[in-house]
């Protein structure tokens, strides 16, 4: 008989830092502690109406009936973290999957684990197949990050962060300059302007999106070694204007006396005037890896 396909949420999970946890307190004593965290990672996946599938190191898979099972339990598996001094990374996705003996296999499972492998200490990403299987409440907790290339995909993966109670509640996101479109007196942001080594640019609604990089085809090219070929994308977007960085090494972002902001695919809504480092940390305006921008109210 075939092996049957039947679709499921994947959440990979992994304890961040785990080879410096090991240098830190030693390897009796952090495999002890790392065998308690995954006991009660189990056992949070089981309350949260899952399976785990298999160990993997210092991490484990589990699997749920159903997208709003799985966000509960990485939920609830954040919220554990503290109480062990350790940061976890939870990567979730929806889509069939062919079980077999103590094993899952489909590309599902491969999506899912690239989820995980690109979340950040503390943070849990998921698919927006996941996502668009979410009740409306667990929906409201996510946060649409990038597109994410991934290996023998043809069409970038968008993946969304899914944020903890205390992360909703805060004014402003730990990755988002904190920026309305709306000044006093009602006037909304409507233009950008781009200055690079003479070349400008003006973004508005009749030029929604430029694309970053070293790239000869970037709507802005970028001259410089630290440049990723398609670095990042800049977007209008609900009166907002969103950079969002696809690269390797990452994007700066120095605003007025803000502290300055480090983006590695995420996004963030640009804040008035200020300088963008492509690559590598901003000092001033004459490095080649540097824009200036400024936006204007009407």
């Amino acid at each position: 008989m075939p092996a049957l396909e039947k679709p499921l949420a994947l959440l990979f999970v992994d304890i961040a830092d785990s080879t410096m946890l090991y240098e830190r307190i030693g390897d009796v004593t952090a495999a002890t502690l790392t065998q308690r965290v995954l006991a009660h990672l189990r056992r949070l996946v089981d309350a949260n109406g899952g399976a785990v599938i298999k160990s993997l190191g210092d991490g484990l898979l589990g699997a749920f009936p159903s997208p709003d099972d799985s966000v509960r339990g990485a939920l609830t598996m954040m919220a554990a973290q503290e109480d062990y001094g350790l940061r976890l990374r939870i990567g979730i996705h929806h889509g069939p999957v062919i079980e077999g003996i103590g094993d899952l296999y489909g590309d599902a499972c491969n999506v899912a684990a690239r989820v995980q492998q690109i979340a950040r200490p503390g943070e849990i990403l998921a698919t927006e197949a996941l996502i668009g299987g979410l009740s409306p409440d667990l929906r409201a907790k996510s946060k649409l990050l990038s597109n994410v290339a991934m290996k023998g995909k043809a069409i970038p993966i968008r993946v969304h962060q899914i944020r903890t109670v205390e992360e909703v509640d805060e004014a402003q996101d730990s990755t988002t300059l904190g920026f309305s479109t709306v000044n006093t007196s009602g006037n909304a942001m409507v233009t950008l302007h781009l200055s690079y080594r003479g070349q400008d640019i003006l973004m508005s609604r009749a030029l929604p999106r430029v694309t970053i990089g070293r790239e000869e085809s970037s709507g802005l090219r970028i001259a410089s070694r630290q440049t990723s070929r398609q670095h990042a994308v800049i977007d209008f977007s609900r009166e907002s204007f969103i950079l969002t960085d696809h690269s390797t090494n990452g994007s700066y972002i120095r605003s007025g006396g803000a502290p300055p902001v480090v983006l590695r695919r995420d996004s963030t809504k640009l804040v008035g005037s200020g300088l963008i480092g492509f690559g590598a940390e901003v000092r001033d305006e004459a490095q080649d890896h540097v824009i200036a921008f400024r936006g204007e109210l009407a």
